[in-house]
């Protein structure tokens, strides 16, 4: 699929399944047999509900109408592999049906088909509650990415080989499609600085990158740590994931923990030096991932607007949106191959 090749069926749609608390706690007791105090979590596509059963805490998730099966059998698959592996401290595996079946269909009100299904509830912190993240956090960070995706090599499932907006390969479509939803030229300029330069090297390098199955948003929502904020114990929310450049793993991890630290380029740095010590990147690799850093804050600014217009009323959908504005306007008058040679010291120290 090329850079500027717009996906034949790719969905703009982020509006959350239409199915109040009474509704999902009498489809989650029918069809699950679970039954307690519920509380809403936050979700881009999916409604979820945690659930305090007497058997434990569990997260039943309501998929957007457009999600595929084969997508969610693919995450399934993918939990069941890390938990063989034993990749993450915590894993949560899909729990049965009273009917046997880990996927349910649901209808709602407008006789839209949504697939349900339930997963443990994971305790700990959520990265997003870390002020200040140590180095020891974000080079353990890299290193759970790492074994991740040494996990995941070879791995492939159709589910994969479906649209998706956050595609950092199709990212021109994106950019060309919603820059013109964002507030003013000024803001317009900022992403154009980074696109160009994304374009410039990464497109003209793109051959030489490894390809292999990703997570592909490693952002501070989706990444639970031990109560002192020092290690990973899970990764969560695989409903990105994608078969892509390998290095983007990294890339978009460090893109997340720049974000309002002192320091933005050596937490970019921990991270990479975390993966790179778990899984080898290339010198070209290396070179890249301050421009996919760059893009990928462009692409969470832009689609941002986009989905806010469509659903105004999901505070999710904001989240990061104005602290990745403030990290682009820091990032811009660094040069890229100051930004380049500091990603090669880091991934070069003893």
């Amino acid at each position: 699929m090329g850079l500027f090749t717009l996906p034949a069926a790719m969905s703009d749609s982020c509006l959350l399944p239409e199915f109040d608390a009474q509704e999902t706690a009498a489809i989650a007791q029918r069809l699950y047999a679970l039954q307690g105090p519920m509380k809403l979590l936050h979700g881009e596509r999916d409604l979820n509900y945690r659930i305090s059963d007497a058997r434990g805490k569990f997260v039943f998730k309501i998929a957007n109408a457009d999600e595929s099966l084969d997508m969610l059998d693919c995450q399934h698959q993918v939990f069941e592999r890390l938990r063989r592996e034993r990749v993450f401290p915590l894993i949560a595996c899909a729990l049965e049906s009273v009917n046997g079946k880990q996927i349910e269909i649901l209808r709602d009100a407008h006789d839209r088909k949504h697939y349900c299904r339930v997963l443990p509830y994971l305790e700990g912190r959520i990265w997003s509650e870390i002020a200040v993240s140590s180095s020891e956090l974000l080079l353990d960070l890299g290193s759970n990415l790492a074994r991740l995706d040494r996990a995941l090599s070879g791995f492939a499932h159709p589910g994969l080989e479906r649209p998706l907006l956050w595609n950092m390969e199709t990212t021109g479509v994106g950019l060309a499609a919603y820059k013109p939803l964002l507030a003013n030229d000024d803001e317009r300029q900022l992403v154009e600085h980074f696109e160009s330069g994304y374009l410039a090297r990464v497109v003209a390098l793109q051959d030489q990158l490894r390809r292999s199955v990703i997570h592909n948003d490693a952002n501070r929502e989706n990444v639970i740590v031990n109560e002192g904020g020092t290690r990973v114990t899970s990764i969560i929310d695989f409903g990105d994931m994608i078969h892509s450049w390998l290095v983007l793993e990294p890339a978009i991890a460090a893109a997340y923990a720049m974000l309002e630290q002192p320091d933005p380029m050596a937490s970019a740095e921990a991270v990479v030096r975390g993966y790179h010590l778990g899984l080898a990147l290339t010198e070209s690799e290396i070179g890249l991932i301050f421009d996919m850093i760059g893009m990928r804050l462009c692409m969470s600014v832009c689609l941002c607007a986009h989905q806010q217009r469509l659903e105004p009323d999901n505070a999710y959908l904001s989240i990061d949106v104005q602290q990745s504005w403030d990290l682009l306007r820091r990032l811009e008058p660094i040069c890229w191959t100051d930004a380049r040679d500091r990603m090669m010291a880091a991934c070069s120290a003893d």
